[in-house]
């Protein structure tokens, strides 16, 4: 099965439907929910999400949302370890480190974010919703 790994800004796409994002995540999740895929996050992501969602809606929602998540994905745990390789690297967001060095250690087949610029230059496995939903075979 395909191994996906899932940035933050693509599970909030999906669960608040963010105008223009939505679709191609909602396709991701749809996949996922069918067994054609592995969805897998941090456990970073799933608190930014958490967090996001109760700023974007209010703490009963976002606690539904995170629940809901928590049914999608597998939660793949932070390290100091990955903490203290985003710290010394050069990439000017040290969250987007963390989640690439989460992944990178979880073997996944593809990393999905729409800030692909804001990660390693090393992209062949790093992909934006659309540009993902499109390698997939039909």
């Amino acid at each position: 099965m395909i191994r996906v790994f899932l940035d933050s800004d693509v599970i909030l796409d999906f669960l608040l439907k963010r105008e223009h994002f939505a679709e191609p995540a909602g396709a991701i999740f749809s996949l996922g929910e069918r067994g054609r895929l592995s969805l897998l996050t941090s456990t970073l992501s799933f608190m930014n999400v958490h967090y996001i969602a109760g700023t974007a809606t209010d703490r009963t929602k976002a606690r539904s949302l995170a629940q809901q998540l928590r049914t999608l994905v597998e939660l793949l745990p932070v390290s100091a370890e990955h903490i203290e390789a985003a710290c010394a690297s050069d990439l000017k967001d040290i969250e987007d480190y963390v989640q690439y060095a989460v992944a990178r250690e979880a073997h996944v087949d593809y990393l999905v974010t729409r800030n692909v610029d804001d990660y390693p230059s090393e992209r062949s496995f790093i992909m934006d919703p659309a540009v993902f939903l499109n390698t997939l075979p039909r």
